[in-house]
Order: structure tokens, then C-alpha cells, then sequence
């Protein structure tokens, strides 16, 4: 028996000599990292929770598509922060251990020839089932990807187009990770699996010019952490550039704070043959003449007190929307012509500041009845064939090679004759962040996916500068420094044309970063009917203004009801309740814009600072902008109670020191028999509790608030100036 231990002891003796594993160790006082001199697979520990990342050895993938594991020739080394091997295919890998932040870079050199891909993450950071284990990932305004499910799955996110953001987050055990890179041939692999049990992993594929990756773990944290751990990033890329700072350069910017996009769809030709139009005759549709979108302009102005506004005319061009671009003029003459353009034009603009006059084009697509229309422009393939884009209105589009479109766009007939002619404050080049990244074969004008984000970038600071205010069709952070509005981005949150089913949770992660920095619009064609409440909380949840959806031509007189009005669920026209206007769709543009351009004026220049599922079935959310500006909205059947409201389905609360909105079942104690709606708007800036000047909006439902301990009648609207105070 005393043998027996006295061999265990010399064992253990052993054991606790010899290290835990023969690895190669990077430490500072956040985190730890080790490379097995085995395999290279490498592991993450952030020393602030314990939580362990594994990343796994990396692997390449070759161009004939067969893969080789990667393996360490000769001596992996430590060295002044940074961990380097060498592998058999020649390939030198390094570790560096950054401080501020406490970061570790992954990188590598140049691959050999033979190499396509090099998955410097390889089905790593894996993730089992659990309510605080997930993906945070930029796909559009960013989502949040569970170990859960039935089916097994992989996505791709892929060269700006499958992301918006160069980043992504992992969520393990309530411990968050932060991981960025630069290079936009860096692609995104989630692989999802049931069997043998329920589990996420993620690769990371670094194809051509892209080298490395960024590793930040953040301590206890989640997708808000992640997001905001992000900002610095973003700055420092130059990718983050606040709206406060975008004023400085142009005070017109402040234009867009709590400003409606009404986007009037003027002129369309539809040639034949197209799944537009599949006849074999040529269709025009005249919505709004160029008289008629002033009449629009003025009627919002005036007859429901729309004091800011974007007028942004659609089908302006020769030939109408989307048809024998890049060459523009003459303005459509079947609408007016240049002429009735110019008077628009002033007439929009007589309307005061508060009205911002745009006009939409496009330097991405060439039709080939462009009277201009020359190869030269175009991008080629690999085989030299002309690179197609979309089948549009005009018919067959052309992709314009991004090297060439500011040489097109500044023609003497293009933006600079525009803006002689038509004056618009605002210029909405179509397609541009839409798009993704693209590579031209013209060996005149070769282009990378860098270069093509260079030169569309280029692009925008063309236009911007040219006209003064710019925005173009969905959103990217790479033009966020160099736009003054996204339009489409929205969207997401909308669920508009979703091609996936229902079930990607959506989280405001581009929002939390870049909120105070760009307003963000749904699609043009993303309107809401009057039965549309989700669509206005996501709005309210979000403080983003919409794209409102009207009629055609005088549609306000009455004389004509458009189709898509048709079959409207009763149930959901929440917001078109009231009886100031006869056309409802009128009087759900004022509600929503009461609640909604305030509280767009109140959050432009804050950022997003948290956003929370309140229930379990995420049916109730919340957000926060700065310190002190606090919504809740409630699509849920149940109603919800938040410390001073009940919200019934489709209420919502916005609680700050100079702006109150609500529709609630009750509020501070009143409670409505009908849900109410109303607005109490500080009109100077003050706090509510000391403002000298309070407008008050009621749109619906019970017609009496509490306001400074009294319990007022309101039955459509009040201004409580000093004196009545």
C-alpha cells in the first residue's frame, strides 16, 4: 500500500511539472491566448469572466476547391507580443497581442497562388444551446442567430452585400465577443447543426487581399456591448461621422431631423416584354405631372401642417424612372418638361426651409437606347461579355463600371445642367449601397472590390458636393461619412420583401452604432398602408421617419380611391382614427407624423444606448437614445404595463424631458375607455415641467391628459403658453 502511494505521488509529482498542454502563450490583463505548436488551433480566454473561445486551427481552401489542414513547420514563436509560425505551404501566421484595446490580431502573409480561401477561423466559436448563447450578426440592421431549430443550415454573408458592418459579435455564456476586419474580401460562415446535437459554429474565409482579423472580448455583455464596442472601431476606419459633426461642414443636414420622405413615383415608361410590363406594347403610366407635385408639396404643407418634408421626385428624367439613364434631360416632357420642373422646383421651395426639394437618378445602370449609350462604360467578366444588372422599366440594364460613373455623372449634361436648371437641395443616386461590391475584367479599367468600394465612395463625395445634401438606397457603414441619409435600410426592421421566413430576430445593431450619424428611411416602394401599426412602432421604436404612402395626382379632392387602399383590415387602421381629414390616408400621415417628427428632432443628434426584449416572445421592446429619452411599444395581443402606462396591441410610450407621446389605455393614472393618442411637445426647448410654451396633440381615443398634476381637455390641439401656466 505504501508503494502504491508513493508511485501516485511521484505521478502527480510529474504531472503538475510538465505544462497543461505544449502551446504558445500570449497574456495581458484582459486576455489570454494560446496556439497549440501542434496543430496551430488557437484559444481565447478572457481572464475578466473565464469564458474560453475556441477558434480552432485554420484551414485553406485550395482552387480546385480540396482543402489542406494547416500544420507548423519548424518553431512557433513568442516574441515581443506576437506568436508566428510557419506552415508547409509556405504561409507565415502571426498573433499580436494589442493594448488598447485589449485585443489579439490574427493575420497572415500573402498565400500561394494555388490558395482560394484561407478560413482563418475554421467551424470555431461554437455555441450549444442557451438564452445567452448567441451570433450577433450586421446582416442589415443586424440580427441574433440561436443554437435552435429543427433544420440545419448555412449561411453566407458575404463583400458588403450579405453584411453592412465589418464585424460581428458571439454571445457565450452572458461573456461577449467583438470581432472586426477591414478587407471586404472577408466572408461570413454560420453552419448550424441538430445532429448529434444542437450547435452553432462560424467561419471566417479571407479570400485575396484580406490578411486579418480582430479579436476583442468584452467581459459580461451582449449585442448592445458589442455594438458599442464597435463605435471606436467604426471612428477610427472613418466610417463614424456624427450628424453634429456632418453640421459643422453643412448646417442643411439639420434639414433631415424629424423630416418625412414623401417620393412621389411621377413617370413611368414600361417597355415591352419585361415581367414590368408583358405585352408587346409600350406602357406609359403618368401618376403626378410636375404641377400636381407642387399641388402635393402644398397640400402636406398646408392643409396638414407638414413643416418638414423631403420631396423627392421619382420619374423626373427623359424617358421616365428607371429607363435611358445616365442621360436624364430633358426632364419628361410628357409631365411638363423642363419647364414645369423649374416651377416645381420653386414652388417646393417657397415653401420654406423646413421642405427639402430632391430629385432621384442613378449612375449605376446604362440602358442601351441611351442616347449616350457606349461599352467603354461598362464592366466587363472574366470573358469580356458586358456585366448585366437588373431588368428594370427601361428594360435590360447595364452595370457602369464604378471607375467611370463620376466621369458620367459630371458631364455637362448630367449634374452639372441639373443643378443649373432645377436647383435641388437633395440628390438620391439610386442602387449605390444596394448593390454589392464588384470586380471589373476591362483591362482599361480593372477593378477589385476595394477599388469598387473606393470609387463608389468617390461617387458620393462627387454628388454631395455638387448638390449639398445626398443619400442613396439601403445602407453600408462605408458610406455613412459621405451621405446625409440612407433610404431602405428601414426596411429590415419592416420585414418588407423578406426572402428568408419570419424568424430572424432583429436587433438595432447598426442603429446603435451608427444612429447619430446618418436617418435611416425604408425602401421607396416600402410604404405604409393606413392598416400598418407595426410598421409605425417600428418607427417609434427606432425614431426613424417613414415613406409615407399617398395617393395620385389630386388624390385629396376626393375624386379618386386608389386600388392598393382596397381590402384594408379594419382591425389594424389604429392610426388613421380622427376626423380632421376625409381621405384617411391623410389622417394617418398627421398622426404618425405628430408622434414621430418630434421625436425624430429630440434623437437625431443622440445615440441609441440600449434596446431590450421585455417579454419572453419579444413581443414588447424598448430603446433608449442618450440618457433620458426612453420608448416602449407593444405588438403583442396583451396589453403591457409599463411604471406610468398601459399599453394596449400597438401602443407605444416616449417619455423624455421635452417630449411626451403615447397611445395608452391609461397614462399616470387617467385610464381611457378608448386608448388615446396624444403629444405634449415642449415648443422652446425647456423641460416640460418648466416650458413656457407646450403644444399639445390629441389625435384619438379618450380626450382628456394629466399634465403638472391637472387633468386637461384636449379635443384636437392646445398651445399652453406662460400665461395659462
Amino acid at each position: 500500500m505504501k508503494r502504491f502511494l508513493n508511485q501516485g505521488s511521484l505521478m502527480l509529482l510529474i504531472a503538475v511539472s510538465l505544462p497543461a498542454a505544449d502551446t504558445a502563450r500570449l497574456e495581458n490583463r484582459r486576455l489570454r491566448v494560446e496556439v497549440d505548436r501542434a496543430d496551430a488551433a488557437v484559444r481565447l480566454l478572457d481572464k475578466e469572466t473565464g469564458e474560453a473561445w475556441a477558434l480552432g486551427a485554420p484551414r485553406l481552401v485550395m482552387q480546385d476547391k480540396s482543402t489542406a489542414t494547416i500544420r507548423p513547420s519548424g518553431k512557433v514563436t513568442e516574441r515581443g507580443g506576437t506568436v508566428r509560425y510557419r506552415t508547409e505551404q509556405g504561409i507565415e501566421f502571426q498573433l499580436q497581442l494589442l493594448a488598447n484595446p485589449p485585443s489579439v490580431e490574427y493575420s497572415f502573409d500573402k498565400a500561394p497562388p494555388n490558395v482560394a480561401e484561407v478560413l482563418l477561423v475554421d467551424k470555431g466559436l461554437a455555441l450549444g444551446p442557451g438564452v445567452n448563447n448567441y451570433y450577433a450578426l450586421p446582416v442589415r440592421m443586424g440580427i441574433l442567430l440561436y443554437p435552435e431549430g429543427e433544420k440545419p443550415y448555412t449561411r453566407r454573408l458575404a463583400n458588403y452585400a450579405g453584411y453592412s458592418m465589418a464585424m460581428l459579435g458571439v454571445v457565450k455564456n452572458g461573456s461577449a465577443l467583438l470581432t472586426t476586419w477591414s478587407d471586404p474580401y472577408t466572408t461570413i460562415v454560420v453552419d448550424y447543426a441538430v445532429e448529434p446535437r444542437k450547435n452553432l459554429s462560424l467561419s471566417l474565409s479571407l479570400q485575396k487581399s484580406a490578411r486579418s482579423v480582430r479579436f476583442e472580448p468584452l467581459g459580461r455583455g451582449g449585442y448592445v456591448e458589442i455594438a458599442k464596442a464597435y463605435r471606436p472601431v467604426a471612428r477610427q476606419r472613418g466610417y463614424l461621422k456624427t450628424l453634429a459633426e456632418k453640421m459643422k461642414e453643412n448646417p442643411g443636414v439639420a434639414r433631415f431631423f424629424g423630416a418625412a420622405n414623401f417620393k412621389p413615383f411621377a413617370f413611368v415608361r414600361n417597355v415591352p416584354n419585361t415581367r414590368w410590363n408583358q405585352t408587346d406594347k409600350e406602357r406609359l403610366n403618368i401618376n403626378f405631372t410636375f404641377e400636381e407635385c407642387a399641388d402635393l408639396a402644398e397640400h402636406f404643407a398646408r392643409d396638414l401642417g407638414i413643416d418638414r418634408a423631403l420631396l423627392v421626385l421619382n420619374g423626373w428624367i427623359n424617358g421616365g424612372y428607371d429607363n435611358r439613364h445616365p442621360d436624364v434631360l430633358p426632364a419628361a416632357p410628357e409631365i411638363g418638361g423642363d419647364r414645369g420642373l423649374m416651377e416645381c422646383s420653386r414652388r417646393v421651395h417657397a415653401l420654406g426651409p423646413g421642405w427639402v426639394f430632391g430629385l432621384h437618378d442613378n449612375y449605376q445602370d446604362f440602358y442601351r437606347d441611351a442616347p449616350s449609350w457606349n461599352e467603354d462604360y461598362i464592366m466587363k467578366n472574366p470573358d469580356g461579355s458586358l456585366r448585366q444588372g437588373g431588368v428594370w422599366a427601361g428594360g435590360q440594364a447595364y452595370l457602369i463600371c464604378s471607375r467611370k460613373s463620376v466621369e458620367l455623372a459630371s458631364r455637362p449634361q448630367n449634374v452639372p445642367r441639373v443643378k443649373e436648371l432645377f436647383k435641388p437641395d437633395l440628390y438620391f443616386s439610386d442602387t449605390i449601397f444596394a448593390s454589392p461590391l464588384y470586380e471589373c475584367f476591362d483591362p482599361k479599367h480593372p477593378m477589385t472590390w476595394v477599388d469598387d468600394l473606393h470609387y463608389k465612395t468617390q461617387l458620393c463625395i462627387y454628388l454631395r458636393k455638387e448638390v449639398g445634401l445626398f443619400g442613396s438606397e439601403e445602407g453600408r457603414e462605408w458610406g455613412v461619412a459621405h451621405s446625409d441619409y440612407f433610404e431602405g435600410l428601414m426596411s429590415h426592421k419592416t420585414r418588407w420583401q423578406q426572402q428568408r421566413p419570419n424568424d430572424d430576430i432583429i436587433v438595432p445593431l447598426f442603429e446603435i452604432v451608427y444612429g447619430d450619424a446618418i436617418p435611416m428611411y425604408t425602401h421607396q416602394s416600402d410604404r405604409p398602408r393606413i392598416d400598418a401599426p407595426n410598421y409605425v412602432l417600428d418607427h417609434v421604436l427606432y425614431a426613424e421617419m417613414p415613406v409615407y404612402d399617398f395617393g395620385t395626382h389630386r388624390y385629396w379632392t376626393g375624386t379618386q380611391q386608389p386600388q392598393r387602399q382596397r381590402g384594408v383590415d379594419e382591425s389594424r387602421t389604429v392610426f388613421a382614427r380622427g376626423d380632421r381629414f376625409s381621405d384617411r390616408r391623410d389622417q394617418f400621415i398627421k398622426n404618425t407624423y405628430e408622434v414621430l417628427s418630434p421625436l425624430g428632432r429630440v434623437t437625431a443628434l443622440l445615440p441609441m444606448t440600449d434596446h431590450r426584449f421585455l417579454t419572453p416572445d419579444r413581443k414588447v421592446e424598448s430603446t433608449r437614445f442618450g440618457t433620458d429619452v426612453n420608448i416602449t411599444v407593444n405588438y403583442g395581443e396583451a396589453d403591457y404595463a409599463t411604471p406610468r402606462a398601459v399599453l394596449p396591441q400597438y401602443g407605444f410610450i416616449v417619455e423624455s424631458p421635452t417630449l411626451i407621446a403615447f397611445y395608452a389605455r391609461s397614462y399616470r393614472g387617467l385610464k381611457y375607455d378608448d386608448p388615446a393618442l396624444f403629444v405634449l411637445r415642449s415648443m422652446d426647448d425647456r423641460p416640460l415641467v418648466s416650458s413656457r410654451k407646450v403644444r399639445i396633440y390629441h389625435g384619438f381615443g379618450g380626450n382628456q391628459v394629466e399634465f403638472r398634476g391637472k387633468v386637461l381637455k384636449v379635443d384636437r390641439e392646445q398651445v399652453i403658453s406662460g400665461a395659462e401656466q
